[in-house]
């Protein structure tokens, strides 16, 4: 298990607040200063959390006026919470289902030597990495970053780049899957090799298999959180 990110502890303190009612339906919560100077860290670290709870329509973010707990929470919230937190998740992973297997494909037609050697390599190493139980988020954002920036296409990377805090987020979540860690990297390594051996199809349709996988992880999440 990878070390916890400082917002990630702030996202689920701020959630901790919400679901035992010390912050309420509806009403408005402190400043990302006095939030962050409460829990004595960086205010870049408390951004990015109300951003992602912003995202999952948990916390409404009002220019001008602050930030509110969603009026649409109900008295025990902690059940509901967990089911937008996965709803936010799906929604991403429909997304990335559009977007990423084409990105791979372009980048197998696409990419030059460098970058797909760069891509390969990231792929190698974060393979290294789960091997050796290390932190690999990085180089499992970086592979997928690395494909966009190989497929030439400007306007479907800076749209996979858009989505950079809710993918890292649920990233994280999708690490604690037991087994996903194994089957990611293994999936990374076959995506490069298909890139590498410019064979666009195969890199489509092993990027499409690799995010179908984590979909169905996370819908089987929300099915028990829905019947528990």
């Amino acid at each position: 298990m990878s070390k916890r990110l400082v917002y990630e502890v702030v996202y689920d303190e701020i959630k901790r607040r919400i679901e035992q009612g010390i912050w309420k339906a509806g009403a408005r919560i402190p400043t990302i200063e006095e939030i962050a100077g409460e829990l004595g860290v960086g205010v870049s670290s408390v951004r990015e959390a109300v951003r992602i709870l912003g995202k999952q329509k948990i916390l409404l973010v009002e220019q001008g006026r602050g930030t509110f707990v969603s009026d649409q929470l109900p008295e025990q919230a902690d059940r509901y919470l967990a089911v937008l937190e996965h709803s936010s998740w799906l929604q991403l992973t429909e997304t990335r289902l559009i977007i990423e297997p084409e990105l791979a494909a372009l980048a197998a037609e696409r990419g030059n030597e460098a970058q797909i050697e760069q891509i390969v390599k990231t792929a190698e190493l974060m393979h290294k990495k789960v091997l050796s139980s290390q932190s690999f988020l990085r180089e499992d954002m970086k592979f997928h970053e690395q494909i966009a920036e190989a497929s030439q296409n400007e306007i479907l990377g800076n749209t996979l780049r858009m989505l950079g805090d809710v993918l890292l987020d649920s990233r994280r979540q999708t690490m604690r899957i037991p087994g996903m860690d194994e089957k990611a990297a293994a999936y990374h390594l076959l995506i490069a090799m298909a890139i590498r051996q410019r064979d666009a199809g195969q890199a489509r349709e092993l990027m499409r298999l690799h995010i179908g996988d984590m979909q169905r992880e996370l819908q089987s999440g929300l099915i028990r959180e829905e019947s528990t």
